[in-house]
């Protein structure tokens, strides 16, 4: 029989170079297809249940081959797979799977990723259950769950080498072809293997192995405790990152940083179980889930990076407890197939739970607040059901941790009843949670107005009462910089009455349309089919203005792209730039290419106008970039403070125009660049990122 110890570490780089391959494929295809689906957070989730259930399908395939199969037979059939798998390669998405609408492409994601990348994913998700089974026979007196952690921290490195090295220096296409040899590499080293397994298949088996093994005592906890541990981490994880991309951009980073410690609670949990301490890791969740209940909505840079982290950190001690719990009640080696189909099946429960049924269930973001109560409860149980459990010290930071997280949530549950009666639409779709508002102020009745808001960031508001409802409020007035380039734009300077094509891209409430004239052509792009509804049913602007208004259903910057390819360009004499979601830019309009097609409809002397915040993000340096390679001229228009305009955006305004500077209410109303510099920075559909346009 061959020495053990280089079957172990050819075993263990097989083990590890697949689970690279199994989470860095994560980011690479999501970010790959994100412009496709509107830049939604939701793009990252449905590709997150997609990889679950495949992770499911391979490990209930490695079960099943595992009960009825010989060893040879098992290392024959993986081995004919695998050189099938080959055939598919690379993984690089068609072009043929953009979208050409909108409503919900959860079907078409799940299709792309099924078509490009599914058949080596799932051979992929083989490779833990297969080899650690293949490897008790091959070593006798392993540890085989310890591989387990090993693949792990292969999953780990791969997640968090993305945004630092293959996001920073490759392309998309790049990305996925350096995968795609990176499946090669792993198809060598497994056929490797499968030879060591046929070969100890003709040598005569040692039954006493798998009891020599050091897990071969353990009797494990029933299925359905696997399966729920898997479950409440998985829904931990992905509740963590719907929040966490409801206030910024949605770029890798934010679902690799969550995900990233997500594995490190399998690495920590199946590494070395002496790491795991309930009592320990159940005080810091307590404690930690108070003080997330607590935290308001970020509104600058600190407060966001404080929420990021304060997010991350109670995912990453929730999802141990529920790993460590898990450990504590794992099979021995003979029932490890097992134990992981039933984790898988947790996890792609979990996956579910939040993709597809808590947008049907629940009307906003509640998921994570369930989660987290359900663990805070299930954990309190299991320390004070432990007989070790003493009236000490550490029990009194428990109770306290418990009653801060009781509190904190009794407060959060009081402020969302109190909220509610605000509320006269909440929906809840694939793009997000979309609310009308009503506002109104007793001492002010003619201030009283309904409020679209999406990720906690106004819309657009219309004034309720009726000799206001045609009057744009806050930073959409004639006086702002949405407002200058309508009406003093090149066409308008020359004949006053003279009609303008308008294109918007983000519908909100529609206000942009209160300033339509007759002969005016208004035409809006909106991706979320919700916003359009909710515009047409609770606000009158496009039913009232005497413009003539479209709307069109889908990604502004992809129908823009369709209407170029083919010959018809809009000769908008403005484009309005209304899209951002939340606080932050949706990257993908941001880009020189996103500016080429903008350029494509805009006519030789209009204007493109874009608004923005300076205080979570610093992105004038990407205006300034952005408008010298264009061959544009940009300047910053601010909004002054006005009554009832707490969140007042401010425009950006590009143009190849030299006189509409120089009109005198343009010049007034014209603001010095906040960060008072002229540095420029120039993001590309290849390269963009967040970390760039922190004001720090």
């Amino acid at each position: 029989m061959a020495s053990s110890r280089p079957i172990t570490l050819l075993y263990a780089a097989t083990m590890g170079l697949a689970g690279f391959l199994l989470f860095q494929v994560q980011p690479v295809m999501a970010k790959y297809i994100l412009p496709w689906f509107g830049g939604s957070a939701a793009t990252w989730i449905v590709c997150m249940l997609f990889f679950q259930v495949a992770l499911l399908a391979g490990y209930a395939y490695a079960y099943a081959v595992t009960q009825p199969f010989s060893l040879r037979w098992q290392a024959l059939a993986q081995v004919a797979l695998l050189a099938a798998m080959l055939l598919l390669l690379p993984i690089t998405p068609s072009d043929g799977w953009k979208p050409d609408g909108a409503g919900d492409p959860t079907g078409r994601i799940v299709a792309l990723l099924a078509v490009s990348v599914g058949g080596p994913y799932v051979l992929l998700a083989t490779t833990s259950p297969l080899l650690q089974r293949w490897l008790t026979r091959a070593s006798p007196g392993i540890d085989v769950s310890r591989l387990f952690a090993v693949s792990n921290f292969g999953s780990f490195l791969g997640l968090l080498s993305y945004p630092f090295v293959f996001e920073r220096f490759l392309s998309s296409v790049e990305q996925t072809r350096l995968w795609s040899a990176g499946f090669v590499v792993y198809a060598l080293l497994f056929a490797l293997c499968a030879l060591v397994a046929w070969r100890q298949a003709a040598a005569p088996a040692d039954t006493d192995s798998e009891r020599r093994s050091p897990g071969a005592a353990r009797q494990g906890g029933p299925a359905w405790l696997w399966v729920l541990y898997a479950a409440l981490g998985s829904v931990l994880l992905l509740a963590t990152t719907n929040q966490i991309t409801q206030w910024s951009a949605v770029v890798p980073f934010l679902w690799i940083a969550p995900l990233s410690l997500y594995l490190l609670t399998f690495v920590i949990a199946f590494g070395d179980r002496r790491l795991y301490s309930r009592r320990f890791w159940t005080i810091a969740f307590l404690l930690l889930g108070g003080i997330a209940f607590l935290l308001p909505t970020p509104d600058d840079a600190v407060m966001l990076l404080l929420a990021v982290i304060v997010q991350c950190v109670l995912m990453f001690s929730g999802c141990l407890i529920c790993h460590g719990e898990m450990v504590a009640i794992q099979p021995e080696p003979a029932r490890l197939p097992g134990f992981y189909l039933a984790t898988a099946f947790g996890g792609a429960l979990g996956g579910l739970s939040v993709a597809l049924a808590a947008p049907l269930l629940l009307s906003d973001y509640w998921e994570q607040a369930i989660a987290l109560t359900l663990l805070a409860g299930l954990a309190l149980r299991l320390v004070f059901a432990d007989r070790g459990a003493r009236k000490d010290l550490p029990t009194a930071a428990l109770a306290s941790a418990g009653a801060l997280f009781a509190a904190a949530l009794t407060i959060q549950i009081v402020s969302e009843v109190e909220k509610s009666g605000d509320v006269v639409e909440r929906v809840r779709n694939f793009y997000g949670v979309v609310k009308v508002l009503r506002e109104a102020d007793e001492d002010e009745p003619e201030e009283a107005s309904l409020v679209m808001q999406q990720a906690g960031i106004d819309q657009g508001s219309q004034f309720a009462a009726p000799a206001r409802r045609a009057e744009p409020a806050c930073a959409f007035t004639k006086e702002s910089g949405v407002g200058q380039a309508i009406f003093r734009n090149a066409r308008r300077r020359a004949d006053p009455a003279a009609p303008v094509r308008i294109g918007i891209v983000g519908l909100g409430a529609g206000m942009i349309a209160a300033h339509g004239r007759p002969g005016d052509v208004i035409r809006y792009y909106e991706l979320n089919p919700a916003v359009a509804d909710l515009a047409s049913r609770h606000f009158s602007f496009l039913r009232d203005a005497p413009s003539t208004n479209e709307v069109v259903l889908g990604d502004g910057r992809l129908a823009l792209e369709r209407e170029a390819r083919g010959g018809a360009s809009q000769r908008y004499d403005v484009i309005v730039m209304n899209a951002f979601r939340g606080a932050s830019p949706p990257m993908h309009l941001m880009t020189k290419e996103a500016f080429d097609a903008y350029l494509a409809h805009l006519a030789p002397d209009g204007v493109l106008a874009i608004n923005f915040e300076l205080d979570t993000f610093e992105i004038a340096p990407l205006h300034r970039g952005l408008a010298a390679a264009s061959g544009l001229t940009v300047n910053w228009v601010e909004t002054p403070p006005q009554e009832g305009c707490d969140d007042a955006i401010s425009w950006a305004l590009y143009t190849r125009d030299a006189g509409f500077w120089t009109v005198p209410e343009v010049k007034a109303a014209l603001s010095p660049w906040r960060d008072r510099s002229d540095s420029r920075l120039l993001w590309t559909d290849r390269s963009s990122n967040l970390m760039s346009i922190l004001p720090w």
